[in-house]
């Protein structure tokens, strides 16, 4: 670009140059046009000035085209330079690179041509400059002056020709050279174009087979989408099943743990009621053991009273005679009959609690069938509930996700567990760090002095424990 430039500010000097020897030739014909006798010479002289301004402007017209030949250079560098950047626009480049070649190359033949009319008329020129010296009738001086004059003018003009035919015909070489480097490049973006067409055309085929396996692989997608959603909705609806299952667990296990405690209990007031039952019999067995020996006193006495009753009628034979002996007995009678009565009030005292504990023996043995059949209840809801569990552990036992479930209540579970001693649910927590203990290991802690959170160490207060509810 700066050499372009350089060459164009050159040319302007030489037009102004050219321009200015003009005017001194115009001059000169002025006064050469004064001498007489070379009228016929001064108006071709005339003919060939008048003519050197549309020769200047012809000049000028070709620096302007030379001017533009540089700017169209310069684009075409510029283009070129975009191609090797830019190969998606290549083609038009290329086509517009190609275009001003070949309106560059009938310029340049232009060009060749007006050089070699330029040498033509330089030539011409010069053989008017000697004509004129020749026809001249001038002093010697003056003659000498002008050959000297005209010498000079004609190696300037020369020189200026052959200057600008150098530069001429340098440009002209530049303009092959850079003609020839851009169809040499012209044919480098062509094979790139093709190249890339190539390129372009594999890539297309790539693209409609991966479009094609991405289409493909978009409708496995939307397949694993949908199987992906079905399995949530069906892993969702077992994961209720299993909180409905873990649930009924739960408070099968309660009812089962119920069951136990009443078993438990009935077990216990049949064992009491078995003892009491055995203290009854054991007081029935002695309430007879006293009835019997009761009614062989009563026997004994019975048969006194008899003895006792013949004596008192033999004593009443006798009484008149033994009176004394009558009242003795008499006396001893009313003794032997309170005897027998209080005999008989206490044999009734007994045979009245007989009557009691008998009462009470069938109370008891009426509670003890009831204890007996409620037992046989359980024992059958037992079995029952043990047959729902086992069915229940079966049906789970061969499912995994209900595996899983378990292991996620085991796994509950054994969160809910003191994380110290691994056997009681958690049942406090400390406010400081929000860790939860049961009370047992945390009581043992505030009896130390070092009063630290097992988890995390942190020291603590007996107003930091809080009781929870889980």
């Amino acid at each position: 670009m700066p050499d372009t430039i350089r060459e164009i500010t050159v040319l302007d000097q030489n037009l102004r140059k050219v321009v200015d020897e003009k005017n001194m030739l115009a001059l000169k014909l002025e006064e050469s046009s004064r001498e007489p006798g070379r009228n016929q010479t001064i108006s071709e002289f005339k003919a060939l000035v008048s003519s050197l301004p549309e020769e200047m402007g012809a000049m000028q017209t070709e620096l302007s085209k030379y001017k533009d030949d540089a700017s169209e250079l310069h684009s075409l560098r510029a283009e070129v330079r975009s191609i090797s950047d830019i190969l998606a626009r290549n083609e038009h480049a290329i086509n517009e690179s190609l275009c001003k070649s070949t309106r560059a190359g009938p310029e340049v033949r232009d060009l060749r041509s007006r050089v070699h009319e330029l040498r033509q008329t330089n030539c011409e020129l010069k053989l008017f400059v000697e004509m004129y010296k020749r026809e001249s009738t001038d002093s010697r001086d003056v003659l000498e002056s002008k050959d000297r004059e005209y010498c000079e003018w004609a190696r300037a003009h020369s020189l200026k020709s052959s200057l600008d035919d150098s530069r001429l015909e340098q440009r002209v070489k530049a303009a092959i050279e850079a003609e020839a480097t851009s169809q040499q490049r012209l044919a480098n973006g062509e094979a790139q174009i093709a190249e890339l067409r190539g390129k372009m055309e594999s890539a297309r085929r790539d693209i409609g087979s991966l479009s094609e396996l991405l289409k493909s692989k978009h409708e496995e997608g939307e397949a694993y989408l949908s199987e992906i959603e079905s399995i949530g909705q069906a892993y969702e609806d077992i994961q209720t099943q299993n909180q409905q299952l873990l649930q009924q667990i739960i408070e099968r296990d309660d009812h089962n743990t119920k069951i136990f405690m009443e078993g438990v209990k009935v077990k216990q007031a049949q064992d009491t009621l078995h003892l009491e039952l055995c203290n009854l019999n054991r007081n029935l067995r002695q309430a007879k053991g006293l009835m019997d020996l009761y009614k062989d006193k009563i026997s004994q006495l019975d048969d006194k009273l008899k003895v006792w009753s013949e004596q008192t009628a033999r004593l009443s034979e006798d009484g008149r005679r033994h009176s004394v002996s009558s009242g003795n007995a008499q006396r001893k009678l009313a003794d032997v009959l309170g005897e027998a009565q209080q005999l008989r009030q206490s044999m009734d005292q007994v045979q009245s609690n007989v009557g009691r504990s008998r009462l009470e023996v069938a109370g008891l043995l009426v509670e003890l069938e009831k204890d007996r059949f409620s037992k046989r209840r359980t024992e059958d809801d037992l079995e029952s509930l043990s047959r729902k569990a086992s069915s229940l552990r079966a049906k789970t036992e061969g499912s995994s996700v209900l595996e899983k479930v378990h292991q996620e209540v085991n796994e509950y579970r054994g969160i809910l567990k003191c994380g110290v001693c691994r056997d009681r649910q958690k049942e406090v927590v400390i406010t400081k760090c929000y860790h939860l203990f049961c009370n047992d290991c945390i009581q043992k802690l505030l009896r130390n002095r070092q009063r630290r959170c097992p988890s995390c160490a942190l020291s603590f207060g007996a107003n930091d424990v809080k009781p929870i509810y889980i």
